[in-house]
């Protein structure tokens, strides 16, 4: 049994389509929602995270 309807467009679409579109909308999602969750770097644009700090907290240079 057919787990879609044989006239829809998203239910024929290649498995390859299908996977393109939803990696697509997590790249979208991913680039939408990290600027709003997560502190950036003014300088690089990197994630605070990934930079190194001194044991005091303070970033190294």
């Amino acid at each position: 049994m057919s787990s879609g309807c044989r006239d829809c467009r998203t239910c024929t679409k290649s498995l390859l389509g299908r996977t393109a579109r939803k990696a697509l909308y997590v790249v979208t999602l991913s680039w939408l929602v990290k600027p709003v969750f997560l502190r950036n770097c003014p300088q690089c644009g990197h994630v605070m995270r990934r930079h190194r700090r001194r044991t005091d907290g303070s970033f190294q240079d």
